[in-house]
């Protein structure tokens, strides 16, 4: 009976690897642009951009408690990490795949470093200081996203549901760097960054299913765990609001952009008084 069942499965896999054979034969154009899909990001947010009002909105103070429901919630997710990885991978196919491989492009330099600074470039170009100053706070907010994304990583050191089967498997500091993800910190820092600099509820709401396709493919691609995404998203979306001025922790005013003769980099300034 054993080996009926595993010529069984033999079978399958074999019949599965040649049905992906041939959807790559017979559609190569729906993966063109499939692959294509990110770069649309660029030229859309340049000319959304540019009738876009500069206006800064007055940051709102992030409560202890608030932030408690957040990392309760991180934690409530952890529950379901090994049931939303099985099931994942239970039903993956060729197509996610290859959309994953798409949008999981959002998350990485080549789409999140190119839109800001074409946004600046653009800025520069066409003598509008307001679209150039947007691409900085947008390049700000991934900033602070990428510094704390890579910290968080470094201290909490899990293993990702590809290198074991244990979902609360920890090693701080052993540099494991499943928690949080990295792709879904990014891709939400920069949705809610443009989100909040384009204003149009059209335009937010394209830009948040994109960074939720982000998620989901590391989740696809067996390389996070839920509560890894959902820590991304709360991590990227606080990077973005505290630069956009949306919210304010500690009476810290939000980071910046500074350029100085040879070099370039992020302040963030501390008031206090001396009496």
């Amino acid at each position: 009976m054993r080996l009926h069942d595993a010529g069984f499965t033999l079978r399958n896999r074999q019949q599965a690897v040649k049905r992906r054979t041939v959807w790559t034969a017979r559609r190569p154009h729906e993966y063109r642009c499939v692959m294509r899909a990110p770069w649309l990001l660029v030229p859309l947010v340049l000319t959304t951009s540019l009738g876009a009002q500069d206006v800064r909105p007055t940051p709102q103070g992030v409560r202890w408690w608030q932030a408690a429901v957040v990392l309760g919630g991180i934690a409530l997710t952890g529950a379901f990490d090994e049931p939303v990885e099985r099931d994942m991978q239970q039903d993956r196919s060729p197509f996610g795949d290859r959309l994953a491989s798409a949008v999981r492009r959002v998350g990485q330099p080549e789409v999140f470093a190119t839109i800001p600074g074409a946004m600046i470039v653009a800025g520069l170009l066409t003598k509008r200081p307001g679209l150039r100053r947007r691409g900085e706070r947008v390049a700000v907010s991934l900033a602070l996203a990428g510094v704390l994304v890579v910290s968080a990583k470094f201290s909490v050191g899990r293993l990702r549901p590809n290198q074991t089967s244990e979902t609360g498997a920890f090693k701080p500091f052993s540099g494991a760097d499943a928690f949080p993800s990295g792709h879904t910190t990014m891709a939400f820092a920069l949705a809610t960054s443009l989100a909040d600099e384009i204003k149009r509820p059209w335009a937010t709401a394209a830009l948040m299913a994109v960074a939720a396709g982000t998620g989901w493919s590391r989740l696809n691609d067996n390389k996070h765990w839920l509560s890894d995404v959902v820590a991304g998203v709360a991590l990227g979306v606080t990077s973005a609001q505290l630069v956009e001025r949306r919210w304010r922790i500690f009476h810290l005013s939000p980071p910046a952009l500074f350029v100085a003769p040879g070099r370039t980099g992020v302040e963030w300034r501390v008031p206090f008084r001396v009496r």
